[in-house]
């Protein structure tokens, strides 16, 4: 008897919240019971509900900053991010709306999937640190979904369409390797993470546009670094000198068997 009293089918999480109320102060009467002696337990179900829905949904959030502590970081950058949880997108429109224009991708309803090098998403905003310079922070949280697939990551992007040029990461289940904006592949020091088929990971990256580029990565989420992490010497992985351009400020990705569920993105987090 106690689900006759909640109101059918909800599609919002405003009509959710509204249901609630009317729940607890309607089916209180009907048990006997004062809304203050309200059932809790039903009241929790409920709340993970609204969780739940929220973070399925497709839309932006919220990121704490990552500010200062580190070398040079203070005063070039303050740490501002922007997240963008794509796996609740359901069409290319959706996704357009973020900010991300798409081609050739499929909608999962957990994640943008992609099966070619055809298989694109871009940027139509630039994210850039103080003064408008060309450093960047962006995080992913993605699966590889074969064995021969891999997903390119690509910073400060001039882009065209769907079409990107810029420095990259491409992950592939063996190793990440970084790529210059000529395309040349390039190695990193240190060791970069495999990525297993199937598995979800969250990597994240900082792109310096000084001293011909510098590419830093690390294999976790960018709130989870620690200020050593985060300091010279301290990098997951690197690539300085790079010897290739900045073309732009934009992000774009390549999803060739590979889904990607969300984006982190926004001011550099490393010294330079």
């Amino acid at each position: 008897m106690i689900f006759s009293c909640i109101c059918k089918s909800i599609a919002s999480k405003k009509s959710l919240l509204f249901s609630l109320l009317l729940f607890t102060f309607s089916c209180s009467e009907y048990f006997g019971r004062k809304p203050e002696k309200f059932d809790q337990n039903v009241l929790d179900a409920i709340t993970a509900g609204i969780s739940a829905q929220s973070a399925s949904s497709c839309g932006r959030f919220s990121v704490a900053p990552i500010r200062g502590g580190v070398g040079s970081v203070t005063g070039n950058s303050n740490g501002t991010r922007t997240g963008f949880n794509i796996s609740g997108c359901s069409d290319s429109n959706s996704l357009s709306s973020l900010g991300f224009p798409s081609v050739n991708v499929e909608f999962t309803g957990s994640g943008v999937r992609g099966a070619s090098e055809l298989s694109r998403i871009v940027s139509t905003s630039d994210f850039t640190s103080v003064g408008g310079t060309k450093n960047q922070s962006i995080e992913v949280t993605f699966q590889i979904d074969r064995s021969d697939g891999y997903l390119d990551v690509i910073a400060n992007a001039a882009v065209s369409g769907t079409d990107a040029n810029g420095p990259k990461f491409r992950i592939t289940v063996n190793e990440i390797r970084p790529f210059n904006s000529g395309g040349t592949a390039l190695t990193f020091t240190g060791p970069s993470p495999p990525s297993p088929v199937g598995q979800t990971k969250t990597y994240c990256f900082d792109i310096h546009d000084h001293s011909g580029g510098h590419l830093i990565g690390w294999a976790k989420a960018c709130s989870a670094l620690t200020d050593q992490d985060r300091s010279i010497g301290g990098y997951g992985f690197e690539r300085a000198g790079i010897q290739g351009n900045m073309p732009g400020s934009k992000i774009a990705f390549v999803l060739n068997g590979a889904t990607l569920r969300t984006i982190i993105a926004g001011e550099m987090i490393a010294p330079h």
